[in-house]
């Protein structure tokens, strides 16, 4: 963790920020140099905006050096400014200078070229404030680290980045670190050539002959994999290091059009998914999160720990149309951290698995005193992991079939019967199948306030009013102070 204070040096500042967004940190972020002060705003880690003292740097005059503005717009918008005292993007947007929309993505790009020029500085100070952010003079972004720091250093020259890097008989290794392999980083194709070529055993040197890309290109890539600290120097030496290192190669090239047949599909990660998985949480012990059984190895581990962080990084939906499930994603990949470093350990999974058994203690549902399971429920039980895999991966007639035999097993478990008919719910022309489901669950749980959820709203999508209604108004005598089940209910009326 580098210093809250210090001068700039090299790789000092994409690793600052690599940190900040690590530790989740929020407050400011200030650089100064000679009379040149820069500050960059960090919510929960993420970058939120940034502010720069020079003239050449505000909004306006960022909007007419691109050419987003006339001199005369920017005349009458200033004028304006003082005479109301509102901030220049309203006046632009009362005037009709600017969309929100366009007003929204140029404030961004200005906020970018104040960030990337604090790339280019070699010297200097900084100092992280962790002060309460002045939320009301911020328009809150949310700006990429990764993709910061990519461009920052794109642009620099030759000597600064060969002078920032160690011997070239140096050997480097891949992080073992998804929050930073996963990150929303966008390599190019010579940075992704050089990463894949980086096992713990090849020195940079033997990176430049083997890259194919000329070494000037190659050390660059390595220059931009160090600053995002996706790799890092030293070998893989201990045997647990090089299953490491296979799993992380397996995990970051599925999905690419190669001829490795360790290569599998990438799957994609839908809003569904996430809810899902989200939800399920509390209803899951460590094995389940990982989706694996209770005899895993250390391999088998290590590859669903890998293959799930990738799935539900935070960062890799950043900016996408699932970027304001955030804080569901932050949770399935504290979650699924945490019952890796469990499980992972002897010592802890051992004791992790005497919790289980004599259900004195489960850190996940808050279940306490459970008997000891049939061999019919553990079987359910497996059938039941398997289908929720299938369940958030898409594939719902295989969850169906999954649920169906988990229920065959364990008639009793209301759960395995409301799962089946959420599935229904998602396949073609057998949604009205879900209904029987939905009703025997809540037969079985009727304080259960997710299952009364689920049969209101089928109602409400099947344009039956007055059965939502009173499906809603049912589970209020259990929960009167649900404010989900008063949020359907306004929806629903």
């Amino acid at each position: 963790m580098i210093s809250p204070s210090g001068d700039i040096k090299d790789m000092t500042i994409p690793w600052l920020f690599q940190d900040l967004r690590k530790e989740k940190e929020t407050g400011t972020l200030v650089f100064s140099h000679d009379k040149e002060i820069k500050k960059v705003y960090f919510k929960n880690g993420d970058i939120l905006f940034a502010s720069s003292n020079l003239n050449e740097d505000r909004l306006g005059e960022f909007l007419l050096r691109t050419g987003k503005i006339t001199k005369a717009q920017f005349d009458t918008s200033s004028e304006f400014v003082i005479r109301t005292g509102k901030q220049l993007g309203a006046a632009l947007f009362e005037m009709g200078a600017l969309s929100a929309q366009e007003l929204v993505a140029q404030v961004k790009l200005q906020v970018r070229e104040i960030i990337l020029k604090v790339f280019t500085w070699r010297d200097g100070r900084y100092i992280f404030d962790n002060s309460p952010l002045p939320l009301s003079e911020l328009i809150p972004l949310h700006i990429s680290t990764g993709d910061l720091i990519i461009n920052g250093v794109r642009e620099l020259e030759w000597k600064e980045v060969r002078k920032s890097l160690p011997s070239i008989k140096t050997i480097l290794r891949p992080s073992m670190d998804p929050s930073l392999l996963f990150q929303n980083a966008h390599l190019d194709h010579d940075q992704r050539t050089v990463f894949l070529l980086i096992d713990g055993c090849k020195s940079i040197q033997e990176l430049c002959v083997l890259s194919g890309i000329g070494d000037f290109n190659t050390l660059k890539a390595i220059y931009v994999l160090l600053a995002l600290r996706m790799a890092e120097t030293g070998e893989l030496k201990t045997d647990e290091d090089k299953i490491a290192y296979k799993v992380v190669r397996e995990t970051v090239t599925a999905g690419e059009k190669k001829e490795e047949k360790t290569s599998a599909p990438e799957i994609t990660v839908t809003r569904e998914m996430i809810r899902n998985a989200y939800e399920s949480l509390e209803r899951q012990n460590y094995y389940e999160v990982l989706e694996v059984d209770r005899g895993a190895t250390p391999l088998e581990l290590k590859k669903a720990y890998f293959s799930l962080a990738k799935l539900y990084h935070p960062d890799r939906h950043f900016e996408s149309e699932l970027n304001d499930m955030k804080e569901q994603l932050e949770a399935l990949f504290s979650r699924i951290h945490d019952a890796y470093k469990t499980l992972s350990s002897r010592t802890e999974r051992d004791q992790y698995n005497l919790d289980l058994a004599s259900g004195a203690k489960n850190r996940q549902a808050g279940e306490h005193g459970q008997p000891e399971k049939s061999s019919n429920q553990k079987a359910a039980e497996t059938h039941f992991t398997g289908g929720m895999k299938q369940f958030n991966q898409g594939n719902f007639w295989g969850a169906e079939s999954a649920f169906e035999w988990a229920m065959r097993l364990d008639p009793g478990n209301a759960e395995y019967v409301f799962r089946r008919g959420l599935t229904l719910t998602r396949i073609p022309r057998r949604g009205h199948q879900a209904e029987e489901f939905f009703m025997e669950a809540l037969k079985m749980a009727p304080k259960n306030i997710e299952y009364s959820l689920e049969l209101g709203n089928f109602y409400a999508r099947s344009g039956l009013k007055a059965k939502a209604l009173s499906v809603f108004q049912d589970a209020l005598l259990h929960d009167p102070n649900s404010e989900k089940i008063m949020e359907a209910i306004k929806k629903a009326g």
